[in-house]
């Protein structure tokens, strides 16, 4: 299995003011008859923007009550959210809603910068329930204000439908596509996604920085690698998580995706900065009991320029 450390180190500075920079959440916003929930009401002045942000996507695997009261489990997933600007992270599994604003709390335990989120509903056709969740550093990221949403899936092609939420830094203002395939159904989810990109370019100008990301099951018998047919293998995207990365823990499949429009490969995105982040290796975690409590997937993530002469 490929798995080369990625050595990222954060810088946490920690200062007496703190308590200035409260982050607010419970607030309800309905967004075309969805609901999310966007835990930003003010927050922090900006500050210089980088040159670069580091976007991931992370299946954290069951993320509900029994996960979250793991205290060592919980210190990695801060750890490994604080090594990016932006994270989708999946799989969030509680009735409760509870998970997600206890998480983001832990992020900010460690100081700044400081952390925001915003989350869809609880999404799936069976009991078994999963929202995702945009958590994003607020020095470098702004949300969008009414930017966020689910999808609306009248032709019930998804399990989950895909959560889409828009934003800035810099210079750089991106769309996120937030995806968690059904396994059985990952093809034909995976071809509609052209769709739902067609559809939201419609809706908002003919948006051409569109990231489509997460646990696309796209690998083994759930997604043939190879089907050129399938319209998201289109000459006009790029899929910058290449078929020879391996994203799961277990295995060696490549589940896990981040699809660019072309004009955001050729622009924004800093060439070959896509990788599977190896948490196990880069934090020197050796016990597999462990490693398999955390999660079984690997984050995956890309680096682009927020400098640049924006292009749309």
């Amino acid at each position: 299995m490929k798995k080369n450390a990625i050595l990222i180190t954060t810088v946490l500075v920690v200062g007496s003011l703190l308590g200035l920079f409260v982050l607010k959440y419970g607030t309800l916003y309905e967004l075309d008859g969805n609901f999310s929930e966007n835990s930003i009401n003010g927050g922090p002045p900006h500050v210089e923007v980088p040159q670069k942000i580091r976007l991931a996507a992370f299946n954290i695997q069951i993320f509900g009550k029994t996960k979250r009261e793991k205290k060592e489990v919980v210190d990695v997933l801060v750890r490994v959210i604080r090594e990016f600007d932006i994270v989708l992270v999946q799989e969030i599994r509680d009735s409760s809603e509870e998970t997600a604003p206890f998480f983001l709390d832990k992020i900010n335990e460690m100081g700044t910068p400081l952390y925001g989120f915003v989350r869809s509903i609880r999404l799936g056709r069976s009991t078994s329930k999963e929202a995702y969740a945009y958590f994003f550093n607020t020095e470098t990221i702004e949300l969008i204000d009414g930017s966020d949403y689910v999808y609306n899936d009248v032709d019930d092609v998804f399990e989950r439908e895909p959560y889409i939420a828009s934003f800035r830094s810099g210079n750089f203002d991106f769309t996120l596509v937030g995806i968690h395939t059904k396994p059985d159904d990952a093809s034909s989810e995976i071809e509609y996604l052209v769709g739902v990109i067609a559809s939201l370019q419609a809706d908002r100008y003919n948006e051409y920085d569109i990231v489509v990301m997460g646990d696309l099951n796209a690998d083994g018998r759930y997604f043939d690698e190879g089907d050129a047919s399938n319209h998201l293998r289109a000459q006009d995207y790029t899929w910058v998580i290449y078929d020879d990365m391996d994203t799961m823990i277990k295995t060696d499949y490549t589940y896990d995706r981040i699809i660019l429009l072309n004009s955001t490969y050729y622009h924004e995105y800093i060439m070959d900065s896509a990788d599977v982040f190896y948490f196990d290796s880069v934090y020197n975690i050796t016990d597999n009991e462990f490693l398999w409590d955390i999660s079984d997937h690997y984050p995956v993530f890309a680096e682009f320029n927020t400098g640049l002469i924006d292009d749309d």
